[in-house]
């Protein structure tokens, strides 16, 4: 299935490419937050506050990786387009 992302309504397009980057984002916060109620409800304040950095060390870097796979994917897109190897 293609999707041509160059007709229609701009902010039709954006929203439904960016509808699975926000679910995955929502659910990576979710996944922290049942992480830090578990651990909350049988360890002290030590391992909610390990736990809780832990959680956001592993957001940005999916937030990262996310990124450069985003702009790899338009560079490799513009080469594509462009008909150069």
């Amino acid at each position: 299935m293609q999707k041509d992302l160059t007709k229609g309504s701009a902010l039709k397009n954006i929203i439904t490419f960016s509808l699975p980057f926000l679910l995955a984002n929502l659910l990576q916060t979710f996944y922290g937050m049942a992480d830090l109620f578990i651990v909350g409800q049988y360890n002290g304040a030590a391992s909610l506050s390990g736990v809780s950095i832990g959680s956001q060390v592993m957001h940005m870097l999916t937030v990262m990786i996310v990124g450069l796979a985003m702009g790899s994917t338009v560079m490799i897109g513009r080469y594509v387009g462009e008909r150069r190897e």
